[in-house]
């Protein structure tokens, strides 16, 4: 898995339970050997909204970011998406 660092450009709304069905023993889906059922997901619980602006690391192959849309998203660039707003960063 290879995780990249995005930078929303439109909000987003992922809905609830759509990510992944959880395979006991694939690690792509983060189930472990006897860890919940098909009716579990790797989604979230409840349908989630990411604002416009929001920075978030996603595996470009993962279902995440498939649901997101490459269209919604761009590179993060170090030194211009660092601006610290939140008192996070210098």
């Amino acid at each position: 898995m290879a995780v990249n660092r995005y930078i929303l450009t439109a909000d987003v709304t992922i809905p609830a339970g759509t990510a992944s069905t959880v395979v006991a023993g694939e690690p792509a889906t983060g189930g472990a050997a006897g860890f919940g059922n098909a009716s579990t997901t790797g989604g979230p619980l409840w349908g989630t909204r990411i604002p416009k602006g929001t920075s978030i690391m996603l595996d470009p192959a993962g279902p995440v970011y498939a649901q997101i849309g490459a269209g919604n998203l761009r590179a993060f660039i170090d030194g211009q998406d660092t601006v610290g707003h939140a008192g996070l960063h210098n």
